[in-house]
């Protein structure tokens, strides 16, 4: 009994050319969609300009691209430069944003080293360098909605009129989104990894800095506003809650929290909650950062040494607590002044 091979039909002529033509079709659809979204993207990346420009903000790029076809699209600024309303300026090496053509309001940066920046009415220059720059960016609506952003290696020189430092650390970060559930209230996360002060004052030991804080409609600033603008729309007085504020070396810390007003002149009120672990280490730690002819160390230690009878000890380390009272930046503890907080920004900006 013999077997019959049964071969499958060949395609048609006519089925080869149909599916070249939705191919085709398919191909030209989406390239013309891509085209579309360009367009739509180039235009809101002119009108996000144009709106910091109202601002007091002018950016601009020595050239800008947009590619990524078929399924992203990347945006390249090369040679960025900003200058805001009050003179001060600033300089990027590049900057480039990637976003998934079906999540475009997603958006990832890479900054590329180095930066620099001057404030001319502050008498203060500056120049930035790393290794890589990072950022995630949400948007919600012609809005950010929050900010992720990672540096690593960063480095820094600044100079002003009477001074100059030289920084680095092993990372820096920075967190940025809204509350949850509270409109408008915008909260940050900081974070600083082995920060060493590396020219005068030089500082033997490496500093671990952390800062979390929530400001009543700060969402503003993440759409170009200034903080001199968001205390004028706040009535002059904008709150501010530090959540937490800790700075520290291997064997001392000192962490705050507590609630602060800034004013229209750019000063902090408030009291603060201050819990210092191994008070006297973390002192003489800092000493090299005070001017010898400078009293406020003198005053610091007399202050340290006259709490030292109340301290407990917390996991082993001995612990002061101390109600610290600040007013118009003036830093107090008690009646007695033991440094000044320099304006966020200058009365009148």
């Amino acid at each position: 009994m013999s077997k019959t091979e049964t071969k499958p039909p060949k395609p048609s002529r006519r089925g080869y050319i149909l599916l070249i033509t939705a191919i085709v079709v398919v191909v030209a659809g989406w390239s013309a969609a891509w085209a579309y979204g360009r367009s739509i993207l180039g235009d809101q990346i002119d009108q996000q300009l144009q709106r910091m420009a109202t601002q007091g903000l002018d950016l601009s790029c020595g050239n800008l691209e947009i590619a990524g076809y078929p399924f992203r699209y990347e945006v390249a600024c090369r040679d960025m430069q900003s200058e805001d309303r009050f003179g001060a300026t600033g300089a990027l090496g590049g900057l480039n944003a990637v976003a998934l053509i079906y999540n475009p309001r997603h958006v990832i940066f890479e900054a590329t080293s180095p930066a620099a920046m001057s404030v001319p009415v502050a008498g203060l220059s500056g120049d930035v360098t790393w290794t890589t720059a990072r950022a995630s960016m949400k948007f919600s609506g012609d809005a950010l909605g929050a900010l992720d952003a990672v540096v690593d290696q960063p480095a820094a020189v600044f100079g002003s009129t009477l001074s100059e430092g030289a920084f680095a650390a092993d990372k820096a970060e920075v967190h940025l989104r809204q509350v949850p559930d509270v409109a408008g209230m915008l909260e940050g996360f900081v974070t600083v990894d082995r920060l060493a002060l590396k020219s005068l004052p030089a500082l033997p030991q490496s500093l671990m800095l952390r800062g979390h804080a929530r400001i009543e409609g700060g969402m503003a600033l993440m759409v170009g506003a200034d903080l001199a603008s968001l205390v004028q729309a706040k009535g002059g007085e904008l709150p501010i809650r530090l959540m937490l504020a800790e700075a520290g070396f291997e064997a001392s810390r000192a962490a705050a929290s507590g609630d602060l007003v800034l004013a229209g002149d750019g000063t902090l009120s408030g009291v603060l909650e201050v819990t210092i672990g191994n008070a006297a280490d973390l002192l003489q730690s800092l000493k090299p950062v005070f001017p010898p002819e400078d009293q406020a160390f003198s005053l610091l230690e007399g202050v340290v040494k006259s709490l030292d009878t109340a301290a407990t000890e917390v996991d082993g380390v001995r612990t002061i607590k101390v109600p610290v009272t600040i007013n118009q930046g003036l830093v107090q503890v008690g009646l007695l002044p033991v440094g000044r907080i320099p304006p966020l920004f200058q009365a009148g900006s």
